[in-house]
């Protein structure tokens, strides 16, 4: 039974603080990763400035002992791809002048280091020492992004050791449109859950159904991560948002370990202003999270280990408050939801000779949360949701060849699997019995559905270098299909339009007492449906650097997507034809998208840089698009409006009255296509110091062609006769979504160095667009036509439209080998809708829920308002 609403649900977002107090307990494991790599490039000179081929340079990981060689080429030039993110040392040889030696320079994940060498004749000096470093303003990158550093991750606090978390510290990065059972962020256009692109190693780290991160890497394991916010160059593609790249650690030549335990209890947790005007109590709370991690060699500076398990405890307690006890009392009050997490990770890295390495990694996780959802947002009772099991591994293989001083080849390759189920809650299961007019099941009414997915992945990239160009040939094969158990809601869901007495556990207390039920929707049998995503994609770029303080960053990117536009479904396969459906003329296969990025070292010195950028970026469409027009007519859906109560069948047999009834159907367009995001920006950055820089960027995205669900058999007004009298609701998904983003985005940080760090990072962002999603993540989609005579009404401030975002984090090591970290976050509010909760225009949806995939089709606006108006137009509001 679905109980009303009492209250609007606040989306604002109050300041955070967090502080802590880290005494490092344990050895640091230094280790690298082998595939989101960095470059080092550059030219040799003579002491009057000829241009010396044939130099033999040699780039030996200094933790580790792998060694990388490679020679210059006739103009003097070299370049090695292909180069793990760790500390580094490099040597350049030959014969007749004096060895020149770069010490300690520090790659990170996606830079290129540029150095340029001068080599004297030998007998002047026999060998020449510099120190290498890592530049703070990168020269040859045109797109907005940064890296959160190793020192990063093991210094500053988290509430929950998820790594992923500190993107945060970057400007345009949230996390309005992620679940809280998924750890996951958006960047810049964060349309939905499926809106930013998750890589590990360099390989898919994405859901297939909902698009959310699918591992949850631990902090141990990671090395560091890239954050592109915008602007990405052609080998990334497919997510209208940006990409979080993560490299892992590998062994190095000394065995290091570490040991941790990280407990939290409710004393670090915040009441909202709504909880603290009640007085309400805080729920208890408790984390325990322990674990370890181990590297080293098998065989020094050839093969290495590194592996680490980590294991999570949440005893995460909810409040059901009603605001009306004298009718739901037996309903209130703090019970124990929670999760537990086991993770595990290992990798193994062998350098073949000196031009190749390979690499394999595993993972694999275990979670499950119990009574999921439970509680939120404090009026759902304990019988609202389910238990959910979430199992899932991945194996990761990937091979580093460099052919030639010219030619680096790199093949990477990976298989995982996915499972998300959902059981009754062994503590808060529904009532077990039904008979029609004397009791009820109440929601979900349904146990073991789920999905299972498997993934399979393989990518082949191919350099070239050649005088001033480096010319990239890559391509990639994603097949990603999901079996899933479509469990149906066999004894229905009341909506009642009145507060009233309801206890179940009364024996005085009757079903047949209940007045004033407005809906009731069920959906049967049970059904198993399949849902497919093979994903192709081609693109070539060119770095070119026509001068030596200019780099011009081209690329041509094609992806083709199928499976996901059910194109391989006939309609015999139905009870009888849908409507507005024609399979065969599925499909989009002209995504083309040029990448124009241009970096300007304004006085050559590597402190002054402007970029430019413009890049067109086709979206994959997740498994959740097909899922539903799938099973129509073969999982009967029953949404009555003012139904008759006790029996909505009235007497009749469910199957019978299915036979009679008009069916409720969601298809898809037949014009769907993979959207497309145009994506534009200018930035600039200014070395302070060695170690400090401001960095400023101007962005603006637009995504067009988004799949939206729309109403297509509404009644007319007038008539109240629907378009086809056949059907009952038919919920189409059309690609008429739009969505824009305009952000201003400015960082100021200062790299680890004299014992501490720090970064402000501050967001000024606009988000529009023209379809409404109920006040909740729009999972996967674009979001739903409200009223499909006045869609005008849903044009306005997007559901995730948070105009100010500052966040001010530091780090200083103390004496003792303390390290004190802190985080500081403010954000201003997101905007909300009034929404009626009945049904004022006649269409037959009169709660969230509905035809639409998890509730996603919404309810009316209260009359006067529109969408989002609160937070935005506060006089309409009053």
């Amino acid at each position: 039974m679905m109980l009303p609403s009492v209250f609007l649900t606040p989306r604002g977002a109050c300041p955070i603080i967090v502080a802590t107090v880290l005494a490092s307990l344990c050895l640091s494991v230094p280790a690298f990763a082998q595939v989101a790599n960095a470059v080092v490039t550059g030219s040799v000179t003579d002491a009057q400035g000829g241009l010396l081929p044939g130099v033999t340079i040699t780039v030996t990981n200094a933790e580790s002992g792998v060694v990388r060689t490679i020679v210059t080429q006739t103009e003097g030039r070299y370049r090695l791809g292909g180069v793990p993110p760790g500390r580094y040392n490099l040597t350049a040889e030959l014969p007749g002048f004096a060895n020149v030696e770069v010490k300690d320079i520090t790659l990170t994940i996606g830079l290129e280091y540029t150095k340029d060498i001068t080599m004297g004749l030998q007998g002047v000096q026999e060998s020449i020492t510099v120190t290498g470093g890592s530049p703070v303003v990168e020269t040859t990158r045109s797109e907005v992004a940064a890296v959160v550093t190793r020192e990063q991750i093991e210094t500053l606090p988290t509430g929950d050791r998820v790594a992923l978390r500190l993107s945060l510290l970057l400007p345009g990065v949230a996390i309005d449109t992620t679940r809280a059972k998924r750890n996951a962020v958006n960047l810049g256009a964060g349309i939905s859950t499926s809106s930013t692109t998750y890589l590990v190693d360099g390989l898919s780290n994405a859901t297939a159904v909902s698009g959310e991160q699918r591992h949850d890497v631990p902090a141990a394991a990671i090395r560091e991560f890239l954050v592109h916010t915008s602007q990405v160059p052609a080998q990334y593609g497919q997510r209208a948002g940006g990409v979080v790249s993560i490299a892992t650690k590998s062994g190095t030549n000394k065995f290091h370990g570490e040991t941790f335990d990280f407990y939290r209890n409710k004393a670090l947790n915040t009441l909202d202003k709504f909880q603290e005007e009640e007085h309400s109590v805080k729920p208890d709370y408790s984390r325990h999270q322990f674990g370890f991690a181990l590297g080293g060699p098998i065989v020094k500076n050839r093969l290495h280990y590194f592996g680490t398990f980590e294991r999570t405890r949440e005893h995460d307690f909810f409040t059901v408050s009603t605001g009306k006890p004298e009718f739901y009392k037996q309903f209130e009050g703090t019970f124990e939801g929670g999760s537990y997490t086991n993770i595990s990770f290992i990798r193994g890295d062998y350098q073949v000779g000196g031009t190749q390495n390979l690499f394999y990694r595993y993972m694999n996780q275990h979670t499950n949360f119990f009574c999921s959802g439970c509680g939120v947002p404090g009026i759902n009772s304990t019988f609202s949701n389910n238990d959910n099991l979430i199992p899932r591994d991945m194996h990761a293989l990937g091979h580093t060849w460099v052919l030639s001083s010219r030619v680096l080849n790199e093949f990477y390759v990976m298989r995982g699997t996915a499972s998300d189920r959902t059981y009754l809650s062994k503590d808060y299961a529904p009532f077990p019995t039904f008979i029609w007019g004397q009791s009820q099941c109440l929601p979900p009414c349904l146990a073991g559905a789920g999905t299972h997915t498997d993934f399979t992945e393989a990518q082949e990239t191919l350099s070239i270098t050649t005088g001033t160009h480096t010319y990239k040939f890559g391509g990639s094969i994603q097949i990603f299909p999901t079996h899933e158990w479509a469990a149906g809601n066999v004894f229905g869901t009341w909506t009642f339009g009145q507060d009233q007495y309801f206890n179940p556990a009364d024996p005085n207390f009757s079903f047949a007492s209940l007045k004033g039920a407005t809906q009731f929707q069920a959906s049967f049998p049970n059904l198993e449906r399949e849902m497919r995503s093979h994903s192709y994609a081609a693109y070539v770029t060119d770095e070119w650097k026509p001068a030596s303080n200019l780099t011009l960053n081209l690329g041509l990117r094609y992806d083709v997507q199928t499976g996901v536009w059910n194109e391989w479904r006939t309609q015999s396969e139905y009870p009888r034809p849908l409507p507005y459906v024609d399979f065969a003329s599925r499909g989009d296969k002209n995504n083309v998208a040029p990448r124009l990025g241009l970096a300007w070292d304004v006085r050559n010195n590597g402190k002054s840089v402007v970029r430019l950028g413009y890049g067109l970026v086709y979206t994959n469409i997740t498994n959740l698009i097909p899922r539903v027009e799938g099973s129509a007519l073969k999982q009967n859906t029953i949404n009555i409006a003012n139904p008759s109560y006790p029996d909505p069948y009235q007497g009749r047999d469910p199957a019978n009255f299915v036979s009679t009834a008009p069916p409720n159907i969601t298809i898809n367009g037949n014009n769907l296509v993979s959207a497309p995001v145009h994506t534009s920006s200018v930035g600039f950055s200014q070395g302070l110091t060695l170690d400090t820089a401001v960095h400023l960027d101007a962005i603006y995205q637009k995504a067009t062609d988004i799949p939206t669900d729309v109403q297509v058999n509404t009644r007319n007004p007038v008539t109240l006769v629907r378009p086809l009298p056949g059907w009952g609701q038919i919920i189409q998904r059309q690609p008429i979504g739009v969505f824009t983003y305009k952000a201003l985005l400015v960082r100021l940080e200062k790299r680890l160095s004299n014992r501490y760090q720090y970064q402000l990072a501050y967001t000024l962002a606009k988000q529009d667009s023209n379809a409404a999603t109920p006040d909740t993540v729009g999972i996967g989609l674009g979001g739903s036509i409200t009223d499909v005579y006045n869609p005008g009404w849903d044009i306005g401030p997007a559901n995730n439209d948070r105009r100010h975002a500052v966040v001010l984090s530091g780090a200083a090591q103390l004496p003792a080998d303390i390290v004190v970290g802190a985080i500081w976050n403010f954000r201003t509010t997101t905007p909300f809708s009034a929404r009626a909760g009945v049904d004022l225009n006649g269409d037959g949806q009169s709660t969230g829920g509905g035809a639409g995939v998890g509730g996603n089709y919404p309810t009316d606006y209260v009359p006067g308002t529109t969408k989002n108006m609160g937070n935005r137009d506060s006089a309409a509001m009053l």
